[in-house]
């Protein structure tokens, strides 16, 4: 039985860019070698940058500069696996993508609960698996809900005030952290619904 709180570790020390193995509950060898350098480092990420690449990050050997953030939805009812840790619904969405699709790890970099809490997924310097043809120099990022959505849907037909807030904050932190040229949705780049609104004009709406 895995526990949800050492799960959470590690998927946040995978998120920083430490290697705790894939993420399984179970406090094991390599999850205390990658806690320990985290608490050696004083919680800073594992990549150092230098300072050629400040105001930038880079995805993969190719070094592909991250400048587009893609948003999607879980196509999840609003109350799926409502009383149980974030960690949890984040394993399930990995589990989906590694056992079902046979993919390395979740294919998004972050995801956000209904009640505004997000976790990171696939760790930021790892080119992600969520848009065919523009993985590369893209942060994926996932919104629990949005079942039966619809491309024309407004963001509050399916999403919550908290998710809008921090959706945005999250944005905000990642064009912090490199030269974010573009935002935009699933649906921008594939005949999809997902992420069940139109991200341009879900951003204008704050302005």
């Amino acid at each position: 039985m895995t526990n949800s709180h050492i799960l959470s570790i590690q998927t946040a020390l995978r998120g920083l860019n430490y290697d705790p193995g894939r993420p399984d509950g179970i406090f094991g060898a390599r999850t205390r070698v990658a806690t320990e350098a985290w608490l050696k480092a004083g919680g800073r990420p594992a990549v150092t940058i230098q300072p050629s690449d400040a105001g930038m990050l880079y995805q993969g050997a190719a070094r592909h500069p991250v400048e587009e953030i893609v948003v999607h939805c879980a196509a999840t009812r609003p109350l799926w696996m409502a009383a149980v840790p974030l960690a949890a619904k984040l394993a399930e969405i990995r589990r989906w993508h590694m056992q079902e699709r046979g993919w390395s790890d979740i294919g998004y970099h972050y995801v956000i609960d209904r009640d505004g809490e997000h976790v990171p997924g696939r760790p930021i310097n790892r080119i992600g698996a969520h848009v065919v043809g523009r993985n590369q120099g893209t942060i994926g990022i996932c919104l629990l809900g949005g079942y039966e959505a619809a491309a024309s849907d407004r963001f509050q037909d399916h999403y919550t005030p908290a998710q809008d807030a921090a959706l945005r904050a999250l944005i905000g932190d990642i064009s912090r952290r490199t030269r974010i040229k573009r935002i935009s949705g699933h649906n921008d780049h594939a005949a999809t619904a997902c992420p069940g609104f139109d991200v341009g004009k879900w951003l204008a709406s704050a302005a």
